[in-house]
């Protein structure tokens, strides 16, 4: 059986195992620079009422956020430039045609204080927020050269970072009073936001990286186990509830992504498919003449990027992640050795676990991860929230992940492990290839219907944390 492992092996082949999933910590030099290692990308068709005809795109970086790390808390970089990359010609060949760029202003205003949020905040425009963050929205047509330049929204009002939730005393009522006041509606219709929210990856990182350590049922799901939202912690334990991620979120409507500016209805059209995927750069030379702050020269270079879940984490080799998160997806063809042959199929499921999995070269994995850009048919319908699966296509759901993008709700972890087992291969989708998982089912706070679609982000004053999860978690500033 599957659970009968090879404890001789295990030890020997584990020791120089890429591990298993995302860990939010993507590659030796950006546990250096949390403030550009991007954790997470989205890209769906809307499902919040009257916005189907929108496709949200949303990155989360620096993962693991204390709410309660106060006085500084967290912020994004003005050093760094985050953003979307969209290919829309050529059958997807991993160059971008089109991006939107986000770049950061901070403002710290004078106070007597030692604190970054001070008092009982009213608003987003409150003299409380000592640490004032605004952006700037750059959208880039490189077939034609165009840059279009956005710092405020239609009503001229500049574009803020949504502060942190302190609290109910600092905070009050946080999503009404901070969270959806922060969604600017632009000139051009798009809806933009940024600032922290909760963290929707869910994933049991502790067992994972305790050398395959599962808790009982993981990693073979079957029934209440599979379909329900999963155990109550300690039986399944949610490495990522209770932290909060800094997301920026744009909505954009479908024919601002295609070639031609069309909505597609006709899965076969040319412009029925795009990619994305996000990135982060800094530029090339950075002076520190201490005491002085520093000063940034030269053109901007990339330092991570991010289109398929787990790609690095569980595909590129560790000596390989800092290399691959610097390069193009267009040149991914030279990752193929890695992920036509992944060593987490070839080297832990089968070559420990004794599982049967389809041989190499893995054209299966090879179709979605090369280039590695996250592939959305825009002629699939989102799924009402409700009627949403965790497993997507795996499920019967197409909205989800891979084929309809990736939402908020898609188990990336249960999905890529039985991708990797080679569940979309013809002869290898049979039990337990198509029961694997994490024992982690379902976010540990409800995710909302509505842009930014992440849940408020949870309170420094009070919140949950491992015990919150599948679903047991506090909800707080909803």
């Amino acid at each position: 059986m599957f659970l009968n492992v090879r404890r001789t092996a295990a030890l020997a082949v584990l020791a120089c195992a890429p591990v298993f999933a995302a860990s939010h910590r993507n590659g030796p030099l950006l546990l250096e620079d949390q403030t550009a290692n991007l954790n997470d990308l989205y890209v769906f068709r809307s499902y919040e009422q009257g916005k189907s005809d929108r496709v949200v795109m949303s990155m989360s970086v620096q993962g693991f956020q204390n709410p309660d790390n106060g006085p500084s808390y967290y912020k994004f970089s003005d050093s760094v430039l985050y953003r979307f990359n969209v290919n829309n010609s050529r059958g997807l060949d991993g160059n971008p045609d089109i991006q939107v760029d986000l770049v950061f202003q901070t403002q710290l205003r004078p106070n007597p204080t030692f604190v970054s949020y001070f008092g009982a905040m009213k608003g987003i425009d409150d003299p409380g927020i000592f640490l004032y963050q605004t952006y700037t929205v750059v959208i880039r047509n490189l077939k034609t050269g165009q840059a279009t330049y956005i710092s405020t929204d239609a009503n001229g009002h500049p574009l803020s970072v949504a502060p942190p939730n302190l609290g109910p005393k600092s905070t009050p009522n946080y999503e009404a009073t901070f969270g959806q006041p922060s969604v600017f509606t632009l000139a051009n219709g798009m809806r933009v936001f940024a600032g922290p929210r909760d963290d929707a990856f869910y994933f049991d990182s502790g067992a994972t990286f305790d050398t395959l350590n599962f808790r009982s049922p993981a990693p073979v799901l079957a029934g209440a186990a599979d379909t329900g939202n999963g155990a109550a912690a300690p039986a399944a334990v949610d490495g990522f509830a209770g932290y909060n991620i800094s997301l920026i979120a744009v909505e954009v409507p479908i024919s601002f992504l295609t070639a031609d500016g069309s909505t597609p209805t006709d899965p076969k059209a040319a412009n029925a498919k795009v990619g994305v995927w996000a990135s982060t750069h800094r530029q090339i030379v950075t002076v520190r003449p201490s005491p002085s702050d520093p000063v940034f020269y030269g053109n901007y270079v990339q330092v991570d990027r991010v289109g398929n879940p787990l790609t690095v984490e569980a595909l590129i080799p560790l000596p390989m992640k800092d290399y691959w998160n610097r390069s193009d997806p267009a040149n991914d063809k030279q990752f193929a050795q890695f992920i036509g042959d992944p060593f987490f199929a070839s080297g832990i499921l089968n070559g420990v676990f004794g599982l049967k999995v389809p041989p190499a070269p893995r054209t299966d994995l090879m179709g979605v991860f090369i280039p590695d850009i996250n592939r959305i048919d825009l002629t699939i319908a989102p799924t009402p929230m409700a009627s949403q699966n965790r497993l997507g296509p795996l499920a019967g759901d197409n909205a989800g992940w891979p084929f309809g993008g990736r939402r908020p709700i898609d188990d990336v972890v249960d999905i890529g492990f039985r991708a990797l087992a080679g569940v979309l291969v013809p002869g290898y989708g049979n039990a337990p290839n198509n029961q694997l998982g994490d024992g982690v089912n379902s976010n540990d706070v409800p995710l909302q219907a509505k842009f930014p679609f992440h849940a408020a982000p949870h309170a420094g004053y009070k919140h949950s944390q491992i015990e919150g999860t599948n679903g047991r978690g506090m909800a707080t500033g909803q």
